[in-house]
């Protein structure tokens, strides 16, 4: 054999390579580059790993255009029009060519991957080769030339600098592919509803073999993972910004379609309850530090929970879900399980993404800064939570909701109305500004409370109170809350020394005590409001015997009074506003009031009706609640439950589910969800009981909305007593 024919020969067959066929498919400049494919190919000289190119070769006409000249994806409802069904199409056939280049670059950088690997990804080539060609086809056919609309280059960006094959499969095969799964089911089913059978044949092949595709990447994942993680857990480790598993679905979700490709049962069920962001948007961080009051009243740095409030507080973590919005990111202790988050979603909430929040420090701020975010959404505001901001932000280039004064946290202006100090000044000039004197609405005077710093004083108070009123007084320390930090001292006995050693650690504490009168409490209101929301939202709220928050009625507070306490409230009297105009009025105040001290975040105030000497009155203010507040959680369920049956969200504790007979929370949740099925109308629920927290992982507390009054009777003893 001669020396030029040798030569020939080596070049035909090195033609028929599969480096050559990638080389040429990715750098070519024409599209007959693109859709090069010989009957066989040989991969015997891979070569050298190369580079990552800035962007794949292509004809002038389907170069990547600037994001300034892009058009929209039309609309479903448009597809009637031939033309746009083309502009469809031409978007599916430059997802095509940007899978068929991504291809042939993992071919290019991973020279060494296993020779079975690589020959997949050519018969894959193959069939999207022979998709982009149906597609150009009846596009051209519908009046839309291939190029004839600008192409984007998300697809290309995104995976790109893939490091490993791995990268590829999490990427490409599981994510871009299995979402054209939905899309092609979608669209297949769409043109078929019009009556174009010729298209809905095409998706209905790209369809099937999509299946493929996906079950040929579940494949390598399946060898590629850690033996003891799962596919799931492997996915969402392995997978990077921009992208994430909602990248992964269309706009349906084709279950089956998943089963066929070999996807776990536990993969298919988290990936259909998933609901982060597809990578656009930046999503808010939502952190429950219900403890914040807790961390503040120590007016110095270092707090941490203990066991017991971290328990709660796990379990609860899970009911920021509805403040956040779809896109956004709660920090949970543990994620909850599928079938709840399903059984959410079916009842009309938005699913935000969960991510359980590491035990350590350092883990935890690994995982912020592995991420760009909007912005933090705490429950409050305190200096844990400021140092989460700024992890979050490192710049300081996003505006906090708080101003901070320069001498130190507990400085800052609004901290003077979170403390029940200021209380009884703030009642005074809240009486005085709205209706001075009407004791007929709010009840006498030293209803109000006085701040006091002398035992002296203290002992006198308590005297006065008992001589005028005979009744009991009241001691709070500035930072009480959830019915902590208070004493009674009645009428005909002296304080005990652990008492008054109580009171002198207040006053070695805080400088002060807030004493007031007891008052009979015959309902509790709590008024709410966050910044992204102008109007005003109210609730009656309802707490145990020793003040402790237990549970929100969630319809309107005029449904959730009983009659005479309705008539109380919201009946106008010689041309007076009513009293729950007034309540609202109180709140608008107490909002300015902190808006001017540099506090712009979720607040709301707690008061109460109650009884003094056979009269009813609504107490100018209970409490000043600068952070979020059940009622802002109570918010965000109201949306979903109707606004005319009795419906009440409470916390059900072990303890108390024990007392009923139930050895555990999990059983029942399970008798009451059996007992009351949710029905609905109108897309809110009318009757029956669903949770607030996953009732399959509750050990600590639950969370119960019961609907109807069968429904709440059927919690009777537990939770809230609204009796």
């Amino acid at each position: 054999m001669s020396v030029s024919a040798s030569s020939c020969l080596d070049q035909e067959w090195e033609r028929m390579d599969i480096s050559l066929i990638a080389e040429r498919i990715l750098f070519g400049n024409r599209l007959e580059d693109k859709l090069l494919l010989p009957e066989t190919w040989t991969d015997v000289r891979p070569g050298p790993a190369i580079g990552i190119p800035a962007q794949p070769g292509r004809p002038e006409a389907l170069s990547f255009a600037p994001r300034t000249e892009r058009v929209p994806f039309p609309q479903t409802r448009d597809l009637v029009d031939d033309r746009t069904r083309g502009i469809v199409l031409h978007f599916f056939a430059n997802h095509e060519l940007l899978a068929i280049e991504i291809m042939a670059l993992a071919l290019l950088r991973f020279p060494d991957a296993p020779a079975a690997f690589r020959q997949g990804l050519m018969q894959t080539i193959a069939e999207e080769q022979g998709h982009l060609r149906l597609y150009q086809q009846r596009m051209e056919s519908l009046g839309v030339e291939l190029g004839a609309v600008p192409v984007n280059q998300f697809f290309w960006d995104c995976l790109r600098t893939m490091q490993n094959p791995l990268d590829f499969v999490i990427g490409m095969s599981l994510t871009f592919e299995q979402a054209n799964l939905d899309f092609a089911r979608y669209y297949q089913q769409a043109f078929a509803q019009l009556g174009d059978t010729e298209t809905a044949a095409i998706l209905q092949q790209v369809y099937d073999d999509e299946i493929g595709h996906v079950k040929h990447g579940v494949s390598w994942l399946n060898r590629w993972k850690e033996p003891q993680e799962s596919q799931w857990q492997a996915y969402q480790k392995r997978l990077k910004l921009p992208l994430s598993p909602a990248r992964a679905k269309g706009p349906i979700f084709d279950i089956e379609a998943r089963r066929r490709a070999n996807l776990s049962e536990e993969f298919v069920e988290q990936l259909d309850v998933f609901a982060g962001s597809k990578g656009g948007k930046l999503p808010a961080l939502h952190w429950y530090n219900a403890d914040c009051e807790l961390e503040l009243a120590r007016e110095s740095t270092g707090y941490s929970p203990n066991q017991g409030t971290r328990k709660v507080m796990g379990e609860l973590m899970t009911c920021m879900m509805f403040v956040a919005k779809p896109g956004d990111v709660v920090l949970a202790h543990k994620a909850p399980s599928a079938r709840w988050l399903s059984r959410m979603r079916e009842l009309g909430f938005d699913l935000p993404e969960f991510c359980e929040q590491p035990e350590s420090s350092r883990e935890l701020r690994r995982l912020i800064e592995a991420r760009r975010w909007e912005r933090l959404t705490p429950w409050g505001w305190t200096p844990r939570s400021l140092d989460m901001a700024r992890i979050l932000d490192p710049g300081g280039q996003k505006p906090l909701p708080i101003d901070l004064a320069a001498e130190g946290f507990w400085q800052n202006p609004w901290m003077e109305l979170f403390r029940k100090s200021a209380l009884p000044a703030l009642r005074r000039d809240l009486r005085q500004q709205i209706s001075p004197n009407d004791e007929v609405l709010w009840g006498p005077a030293p209803a109000d409370g006085a701040l006091l710093r002398d035992m002296t004083d203290v002992l006198m108070a308590i005297g006065q109170l008992h001589e005028q009123f005979g009744t009991p007084a009241v001691i709070k320390s500035p930072y009480g809350f959830a019915g902590s930090g208070m004493l009674r001292a009645y009428p005909g006995q002296d304080l005990s020394e652990s008492q008054i050693g109580w009171i002198e650690r207040q006053f070695k504490l805080y400088g002060a005590v807030l004493i007031e009168p007891w008052l009979q409490r015959i309902a509790d209101i709590s008024v709410v409001w966050s910044p992204e929301e102008e109007a005003l939202s109210s609730f009656v709220f309802h707490t145990n015997a020793k003040g402790q928050y237990k549970g929100h009625s969630l319809q309107p507070v005029s449904y959730a009074l009983d009659q005479e306490l309705r008539g109380m409230m919201f009946a106008s009297k010689q041309g007076q506003e009513a009293a729950y105009e007034r309540l609202l009025e109180v709140a608008g105040l107490v909002r300015s009031r902190l808006q001017e001290r540099g506090y712009r975040y979720a607040a709301g105030i707690d008061t109460m009706l109650y009884r003094w000497r056979d009269r009813i009155h609504l107490r100018v203010l209970g409490e000043v609640n600068c952070r979020m507040t059940m009622g802002h959680i109570a918010r965000g369920l109201r949306k979903r439950v109707s606004g005319y049956q009795p419906s009440l969200w409470q916390t059900i504790t072990a303890l108390e589910a024990q007392s009923k007979g139930w050895a555990k929370l999990t059983d029942l949740a399970k008798a009451l969800q059996d007992q009351h099925p949710i029905r609905t109308k109108q897309n809110a629920v009318e009757q029956g009981i669903f949770f607030t927290n996953d009732p399959y992982q509750s050990q600590y507390v639950l969370g119960v909305v019961a609907v109807g009054r069968d429904a709440i009777a059927a919690c009777e003893g537990m939770g809230a007593d609204v009796t």
